[in-house]
């Protein structure tokens, strides 16, 4: 019988939905600090995160999907990704969470596509809408496309 492979996820909790990301993609979560806002920008960004001596550019994945804009608030956390491409001016890139994630282990057998009444309705910034089962809960969550979030910073030239 073939090993069944686990993925070590975090569950990023948003406004409107939750997004899943692998674990390896993560370099750090952290307090809501030290973001500096960017004069005339789109809802999404947010600003730049000062981080380990890097200016960070943060983004509102629910601005991109719903087009309103979000806000920092005391309670909200910050998952500062690494970049997926091998431009090395971009390393990193940030994503404004709700409140702290979840660990997750996502394995084949527990993840499958959302129907039409579990779907988010994301689709901008989203590989696919899904269900992971945890124990007894179902968990219905979008994953993120880490591609689309980099190209969607780049695009509006940052």
């Amino acid at each position: 019988m073939a090993e069944s492979k686990i993925v070590k996820s975090l569950l990023l909790p948003m406004k409107t939905s939750s997004v899943i990301v692998p674990n390896a993609s993560i370099a750090e979560i952290v307090s809501v600090e030290h973001v500096l806002p960017v004069n005339d920008a789109p809802p999404w960004m947010l600003g730049y995160l000062s981080w380990r001596r890097r200016s960070v550019p943060l983004l509102s994945f629910d601005a991109v999907q719903q087009g309103e804009p979000d806000f920092l608030t005391p309670r909200s956390k910050i998952a500062v990704l690494y970049s997926i491409s091998e431009d090395a001016t971009f390393p990193y890139m940030a994503l404004l969470m709700q409140r702290a994630p979840k660990v997750m282990n996502i394995e084949q057998g527990n993840i499958k596509q959302a129907g039409a009444d579990q779907n988010s309705g994301n689709i901008k910034l989203v590989i696919q809408n899904v269900v992971v089962t945890t124990g007894d809960t179902e968990v219905a969550a979008d994953i993120l496309d880490l591609k689309a979030v980099e190209a969607t910073f780049k695009q509006a030239g940052y």
